[in-house]
C-alpha cells in the first residue's frame, strides 16, 4: 500500500509514533481523525440550561432525545499544512467546546475548517449509514414514516457535505458483516446507488481496530479491561466481528463477493471504489511536521542571560572569589564556571529555554507554588543555580554539567555573546 490513514476516535495522539514509523518504512502517512460528529450541539446547550430531564425528553420526543445525545462519526483526512492545522483546531474545539462525553465537532465546525480537508462520510455509525440502517430496520417494523425520516436524513446531510467540500467528500462503504451488523447491505445499496445518482465518488474501506484476524482476541480483552467487564459478559460492548482488521484489497474483494454485499453493488463499483482510495492518497501531501524546537522569541536573549547570570554571581560574592572547586576534570571559580556553561548554553541556543524555565519557576514560586529543590542532572547547571530554577550549588557538591550538557550533544550554532 502507497500510503496508510490514522483516523482514531476524536484523538490526534497516535501522529508522533505513525510519523516516525512512516518515515522508517517509506509508507505515506495521512494524519485523520474519525470525530464525533452531532449536529444538535446547540439543541444541546439550549436543553442543558433548561432545567429538563433526559428522561421526561425521551417520553415526549424519543427520537430527538436519541439524535442529541449520541454521537456518529465522521472520517476527516489532511491533504496539506494547512488542512492538518485546520484538524488540530477542529479537534481542539471538540475538547474545548463540543465535550459532551466524548469530543464532539458539528456541521459549522466542519464548514470553518475546511481548506486542506478531505471527508469521508464515515463507518456503520456515521450520519449517513447509521440512518439507513435504522430506516431499514423501521421498516422491518413497519414503521413507514420513521423510515422516510430517517432516509431524508441522510440525504440532507450527504448532500449539504458535497456543497461544502465538492470533490473533497467521498461517500464510504463498508461491509462490515452483513449476519453481524444488520442492515449493512441495505447501506452499502444506498450509499452506493446515491453515489452513482447525485456524482459523488464512493471509496471502499474498512474498520481497521486491529492488525491481524487473530488480534479480535486481544482486541476484546482490552475492550472488558477498559470496561471492567469479562469477556464472556453479556453486557460487554464490542463489535463482535473479528473482520475489522487491516484488510488487503483482496481480502475486500472476497468479503464482497462472498458475503451478501454483491447482491447491493456491482463489482465495477466495488473496483472503482477502490480505485478512489488511491486518489484520496494522491491528494494527501503527507505528514511533513516542522520539528525545529517551538520557544517564545525572546530579544537579545543570549546577553539578558549573560547579564542575568552576572548579577547573580555579584549578588552571592561569588563573581571574585578564587576558591576552586573540581567539576568536569577541571579545577574551576564559580566565576569561571558560569562562563563556560553559558558559552556551551548559547552556542547550542538555548538561551531562550533557560530564560523561559526561569519564569515559570519564578511565577510558581511567586504564588507560593510547590517547586522541587533540583531535578535530574539539571541539579549539575551553576547558571540553573544562579536563576533560581533550582536551589543546590553544584561546585559545592561537585555535580558535572556535562552530564546535564554534554558537548556532543546537538545544538544550533550561534553567535556567543561573550565573545
Amino acid at each position: 500500500m502507497p500510503a496508510v490513514a490514522i483516523t482514531d476516535h476524536g484523538s490526534l495522539a497516535s501522529f508522533p509514533d505513525a510519523f516516525f514509523a512512516s518515515q522508517e518504512t517509506g509508507i505515506k502517512f495521512i494524519p485523520g481523525c474519525e470525530t464525533y460528529y452531532n449536529d444538535m450541539h446547540l439543541d444541546l446547550k439550549r436543553f442543558q440550561a433548561s432545567g429538563q430531564t433526559w428522561a421526561s425528553l425521551k417520553l415526549v420526543d424519543p427520537d430527538k432525545w436519541e439524535r442529541m445525545r449520541r454521537q456518529r462519526h465522521v472520517t476527516v483526512l489532511a491533504k496539506n499544512s494547512t488542512g492538518y492545522r485546520n484538524l488540530i483546531h477542529m479537534t481542539s474545539e471538540a475538547w474545548e467546546i463540543g465535550f459532551y462525553y466524548k469530543p464532539r465537532i458539528w456541521m459549522d465546525i466542519l464548514d470553518k475548517h475546511r481548506e486542506g480537508l478531505v471527508i469521508l462520510s464515515g463507518c456503520m455509525n456515521s450520519p449517513l449509514n447509521y440512518e439507513i440502517r435504522n430506516a431499514y430496520l423501521s421498516i422491518k417494523e413497519g414503521n413507514q414514516d420513521n423510515a422516510k425520516q430517517r432516509i431524508q436524513r441522510a440525504k440532507t446531510w450527504m448532500q449539504n457535505m458535497y456543497e461544502i467540500f465538492g470533490d473533497d467528500f467521498y461517500i464510504e462503504l463498508q461491509m462490515p458483516g452483513s449476519k453481524e451488523v444488520e442492515g449493512s447491505v441495505h447501506a452499502l445499496k444506498i450509499s452506493a446507488d446515491w453515489s452513482d445518482q447525485f456524482g459523488i465518488k464512493s471509496v471502499i474501506t474498512n474498520d481497521c481496530h486491529y492488525i491481524k484476524r487473530e488480534d479480535f482476541a486481544v482486541q476484546k480483552c482490552m475492550m472488558a479491561v477498559d470496561q471492567g467487564m469479562t469477556v464472556d459478559d453479556p453486557n460487554l460492548f464490542i463489535f463482535n466481528s473479528d473482520v475489522q482488521f487491516f484488510k488487503t484489497r483482496a481480502e475486500l474483494r472476497q468479503t464482497f463477493v462472498e458475503d451478501d454485499y454483491s447482491k447491493a453493488a456491482t463489482i465495477e463499483k466495488f473496483e472503482e471504489s477502490c480505485e478512489n482510495t488511491i486518489e484520496v492518497a494522491g491528494k494527501c501531501e503527507g505528514f511533513k511536521p516542522d520539528l525545529s524546537p517551538k520557544l517564545p522569541s525572546i530579544e537579545d536573549a543570549n546577553k539578558k542571560l549573560v547579564l542575568l547570570v552576572l548579577d547573580a554571581l555579584k549578588d552571592q560574592g561569588l563573581y571574585d572569589s578564587q576558591k576552586e572547586y573540581l567539576i568536569d576534570g577541571d579545577m574551576v571559580t564559580h566565576k569561571k564556571q558560569a562562563e563556560k556553561e553559558l558559552k556551551r548554553i548559547i552556542e547550542k541556543g538555548f538561551a531562550s529555554y533557560f530564560l523561559i524555565t526561569q519564569d515559570l519557576v519564578k511565577f510558581s514560586k511567586d504564588r507560593e507554588w510547590d517547586v522541587g529543590p533540583a531535578r535530574g542532572s539539571a541539579g549539575g547547571s551553576l547558571v540553573c543555580y544562579l536563576l533560581k530554577i533550582h536551589e543546590l550549588d553544584p561546585l559545592k557538591w561537585g555535580l558535572s554539567f556535562d552530564r546535564f550538557m554534554s558537548p556532543a550533544r546537538g545544538g544550533y550554532l550561534l553567535k556567543t555573546a561573550l565573545e
